[in-house]
């Protein structure tokens, strides 16, 4: 049954109760859009309403339990007669061996954050533990505390038994609607996209990607233009000055707030404030967030969203039309012929875990151009993500979907028939390996892989990372693939690809050669260093991504050269944090790392022309390195990443 695949979670879990209400509405009352701090149980004793979770209606005649994670909308509405409910607030945590088995079952859905409510058919049982608890929690000494904690887990029991008796079921929270909700309470407080995740208790790339699904923008930028609508009304309705409305949307720097205006309207808040006063009091001033169909309707108390995605949105705007990304029609021809050449000439040697063969392509090839003859060499296996492939002889043309690869392979004097282009830079490929490429074709991008480039390439064997999930299986018919993790350690990578070209020992001494570089390193700026922070960031998305400890590059700095990160970066379970210009000076570092690029260099101009900016220790210092992004998180190899130590010791010895 579906609780049962919960009962575990509670098992392992580490229960505290954070507090125990007890509340009566009188007929006529109601509590109006409470966010819930904490998960919660309600359990309803007496009376009839209607209780709304994140605008999901529970009825409640008489005893009604409802659960909902932190975050939730609580409503109670349609008070007929007195209400009398108690709230449980309770905190979580699952830990021991059974974590990590957790988190990967997370994507079907946390008992922590499952919203659902349902009437007890023995309600008895429920009622006395609630009052119990209640009853101990008044008394506030330790000892009764932890009763409560002890009744909580009798409760929880109970309610397990029962709801599974009951067959209830479960409803996801609407992370994205929440969301919403507290950006529109609460826009003009410091928010970030960790924090806001934090509050939803969810993964911040989670949240992210679920935000770009439903409302086709990230977060943060929502909440951008979700200040600049209400700039806009206070500009074009009072006379307030402008740097006070700055500060009442959340911007403590007129100078930015001005900037980021005119970046998203197309005119300064001046120029808005004369076109405003030119209109007579209209109101039909385009709404930047209007193109969303997240914006609630002027009758609507809720943030309105299609619970359809296979369908036309409509909103009090119009109707938003669902777009899909389709491929060319030669490109899907070309695979689909290579794939019936694939079936007819045999399976080739890629073993995966998900049951899909590598397919031989020798007849592709011959479709487009001769091969060149893989050259003997001993049986080699290279485990991947996807399983195994073994090499009975040495790949000629190898195609790479990520950039870091061409330096993977260019360190041990090889090269890649094509490669995915870089993404950040206005260069196909690094411009520090230009100049031992040659006639290396462009494959499309990282997130677009180009199928006829790639098929027109030939090539003996392709290397992707999860990135290319989606297109696995037309990969693998078009020549053996291996998938590595794109986040993997460069050694460990650098070491597999000395396997597939058999170069096993220059491979290794290429990492012997970095292990000795940065121990000597270390030891240099662990005297110049000493009691110094530094910490690396990137302006990005009108937001300051602060790279933690957890992050690939960072490691360099802080697990290879020993470097010493600040407390806000220090966070191993994620590789960044969303910090906005307000929060900047509460990183404290004394070195900063600032990584610029072609897709940035503008709003980083934007930035270091701020006050807040301008007052930053590091910067007061001159101890601000403009570094190239790319170089230093988009080319993780041993090439590259040597670049970087040269930059490190120019820049700190």
């Amino acid at each position: 049954m579906f609780v049962e695949h919960h009962i575990s979670y509670w098992k392992h879990a580490a229960l505290r109760v954070l507090d125990v209400r007890h509340a009566l509405l009188e007929r006529g009352e109601y509590l109006n859009a409470y966010q819930l701090p904490s998960n919660v149980f309600l359990y309803s004793a007496s009376g009839k309403a209607q209780v709304l979770l994140d605008n999901k209606a529970y009825n409640s005649d008489a005893n009604l339990v409802c659960h909902a994670g932190k975050g939730a909308i609580l409503d109670i509405v349609q008070v007929e007669d007195p209400f009398e409910y108690y709230l449980i607030f309770y905190q979580a945590l699952v830990t021991g061996p059974y974590l990590q088995n957790a988190v990967r079952r997370l994507r079907s859905g946390s008992p922590f954050q499952l919203q659902y409510g349902f009437a007890p058919q023995f309600p008895a049982p429920l009622f006395l533990l609630v009052e119990q608890m209640n009853q101990q929690w008044q008394q506030s000494g330790t000892l009764e505390q932890f009763q409560v904690k002890a009744l909580f887990h009798q409760f929880v029991y109970e309610l397990l038994k029962q709801w599974e008796e009951h067959e209830a079921v479960g409803l996801q929270p609407d992370v994205v609607q929440q969301a919403v909700r507290h950006m529109e309470d609460y826009y003009a407080e410091p928010i970030t996209l960790h924090s806001l995740a934090a509050m939803l208790d969810c993964n911040p790339r989670q949240l992210q990607r679920l935000f770009k699904d439903r409302v086709r923008t990230g977060p943060i930028d929502y909440l951008i233009q979700l200040r600049l609508e209400k700039a806009k009304t206070m500009l074009h309705q009072t006379s307030i000055p402008l740097n006070q409305i700055a500060e009442a949307v959340g911007y403590l720097d007129s100078y930015h707030f001005s900037k980021m205006f005119k970046k998203y309207t197309g005119v300064s808040p001046s120029q808005f404030k004369q076109q405003g006063s030119m209109l007579n009091g209209r109101r039909d001033i385009p709404s930047l967030l209007s193109q969303y169909p997240i914006v609630k309707g002027q009758e609507r108390r809720y943030s309105c969203l299609s619970e359809d995605e296979n369908h036309s949105q409509y909103n009090d705007k119009g109707v938003i039309h669902m777009q899909r990304n389709t491929k060319s029609a030669a490109a899907m021809l070309m695979i689909s012929l290579v794939m019936v050449l694939s079936a007819c000439t045999g399976a080739g040697a890629n073993t995966n875990s998900g049951g899909a063969s590598a397919a031989g392509n020798s007849a592709a090839v011959q479709t487009q151009a001769p091969a060149a003859s893989p050259v003997e060499s001993k049986v080699r296996t290279i485990q991947h993500l996807k399983g195994e492939l073994k090499l009975e002889q040495t790949p000629e043309k190898i195609v790479v979907l990520d950039v870091q690869y061409i330096d993977q392979l260019l360190a041990l004097g090889e090269q890649p028939v094509g490669s995915v282009s870089a993404d950040t830079d206005n260069t196909d490929f690094p411009e520090y390996l230009t100049d031992k490429l040659s006639d290396v074709k462009v494959l499309g991008t990282q997130d677009g892989p180009n199928m006829e480039a790639i098929i027109a390439a030939a090539p003996d064997l392709i290397i992707c990372t999860e990135f290319q999930e989606q297109d696995y299986d037309k990969l693998v018919k078009i020549a053996p693939t291996i998938m590595f993790e794109r986040n993997e350690d460069w050694r460990t990578i650098l070491l597999k690809f000395g396997q597939i070209v058999d170069k096993e020992q220059e491979a290794q001494d290429v990492v012997d050669q970095y292990t000795k570089r940065t121990a000597d390193l270390k030891a240099e700026l662990a005297q110049k260093m000493a009691g110094q922070t530094v910490a690396l960031i990137r302006p990005r998305d009108d937001i300051i991504r602060l790279h933690t400890t957890g992050h690939r590059t960072a490691q360099i700095l802080y697990d290879d050269l020993g470097l010493s990160a600040p407390a806000m970066a220090v966070d191993d379970k994620q590789t960044s944090l969303s910090l906005s210009m307000e929060v900047l000076p509460k990183l404290q570092a004394e070195h900063l790392f600032l990584l610029v690029d072609d897709s940035n260099a503008a709003l980083t101009e934007e930035f270091m022309d701020t006050s807040i900016w301008k007052n930053l220790s590091a910067v007061k210092d001159n101890h601000l390195y403009k570094v190239n992004t790319t170089l230093w998180i988009g080319y993780y190899g041993p090439i590259a990443i040597n670049l970087v130590l040269d930059e490190v010791a120019e820049a700190l010895l």
